[in-house]
Order: C-alpha cells, then structure tokens, then sequence
C-alpha cells in the first residue's frame, strides 16, 4: 500500500498542476476580472440571447469521457481485488515461492489500479469543475443579454408613448388654444358689431336731420309761391 501511494502522488500533484494552468479557468478567471469593472454601455443592438445548447461541446465530451475512463477504472479495481482474493484464498493452504509472488502481484495490481481509479477522479472532477464554470459564464451572459433585450424593449415603449403622450398634449393644447381663440374672436366681432352699430346710427341720424331741414326748406319755398300767387290774381 505504501508503494502505491508513492507511485500515486506524482501523477496526482502533476494532475493538480495541470487543473490550476487550465486555459478554460485562465479565461474564465480574466472575463470575471473584466465583468467587475465599470461597463460604458452604447446605444446598440440587443446581445443575442445564451442558451444551453451554447455551451462548448468539447467540454461535455470531456466529462463524458471522463466518466466512462472512472466507470472502467472501478471495474479494473474490483477485478483486481477478487484477484487479491483468490490469491489470498489460495495463500491459506500454498506457501510456495509462486503463490507468494502471485500475491504480491495482486497487491501491485490493486494498487495501481486504485491510483489509476484516484487520477481517474481526479480528471473527471477537473472536467466537471470546467463544464460547470462554462455554464455559469453562459448563465451569466444570457441573464445580461435579457437584461439588455428589456433596457431596449422599455426605451422603444417609452418612445412610442412619448410620441402618443405629445399627441395628445398637442391636441388638449389645440383645443385649449381655439377655444380662447374663439372667445377673443368672439369679443373683437362684438366690438365691431358695437362700432358699426354706433356708425350707422351716427349716418342715420345725419341722414334723418338732412331729410328734415329738405322738407323745411320746401315747405318755406311753398309758403312763399302761395302769398306771392294771391296778390297776382287781386
């Protein structure tokens, strides 16, 4: 067992080695770095939407894989351990050099194949924990193109009803202006009509006081024919 551990740890200190310079977190670790800085947003097309058939299908057959490479692993290991145990059975009753150093193979076999199983754990675990940071950063991405798409859709329905609300402000403001248009019209009208009223009974007067003084005047050229005809007939 000791030897086991020994041949194990390199292979899995290289594997941690390995899972910290992967280039997927390296990625993902800059784009969270670059995602908590301020963001100066434009005025542009809404970012097309995530989804989860987005997420890179060479991660998923990673894990895939990585899953089946643990399944087989199990199954070498607990090959290798009935093995163990028939040998060990066999050992009871033979003490031959043969036996001996077919249990010491089994051991060996067990514990590569347990070492084999632990880095196959360790691969797998590695794959998951990059599938798993993908999926976030296309969560994320699809939560910030929705908010996107809703910033847009609330500025185009803002802008449709401005232009409604200025329509109808126009069309109150309309109404309100024609309508204290009409009364000043209807005053200046009254005060012309008043005017005009005042001027035509000024002509008609003149005109009444001219038509009196007409028949004065030829009502005094009759009176003086008349006396002027009677001393002509004496």
């Amino acid at each position: 067992m000791v030897i086991a551990k020994k041949k194990a740890t390199p292979a899995i200190a290289k594997k941690k080695a390995v899972a910290k310079k992967s280039p997927i977190k390296k990625a993902v670790a800059q784009k969270a770095v670059k995602a908590s800085k301020p963001v100066v947003t434009k005025k542009t097309v809404a970012k097309p939407i995530v989804t989860a058939s987005a997420v890179p299908s060479a991660a998923q057959k990673a894990v895939d894989k990585a899953i089946v490479a643990v399944t087989k692993a199990e199954d070498a290991l607990a090959k290798a351990n009935a093995k163990k145990a028939q040998v060990a059975n066999k050992a009871k009753t033979s003490k031959t050099a043969t036996t001996k150093n077919q249990m010491v193979s089994a051991r060996a076999a067990v514990a590569k194949t347990r070492a084999a199983l632990l880095a196959a754990k360790k691969t797998a675990s590695g794959a998951k924990f990059d599938l798993k940071l993908i999926a976030t950063e296309a969560a994320i991405k699809n939560k910030a193109a929705k908010a996107d798409a809703a910033v847009l859709e609330l500025a185009a329905s803002l802008e449709a009803k401005r232009k409604a609300d200025l329509a109808k402000a126009i069309l109150a403001f309309e109404s309100k202006w024609l309508a204290a248009r009409a009364r000043q019209d209807a005053r200046k009208v009254k005060l012309a009509e008043k005017k005009a009223l005042a001027k035509t009974a000024a002509v008609a007067k003149k005109a009444k006081a001219k038509v009196s003084a007409l028949k004065k005047a030829k009502a005094a050229k009759v009176a003086v024919k008349k006396p002027a005809a009677s001393a002509a007939k004496v």
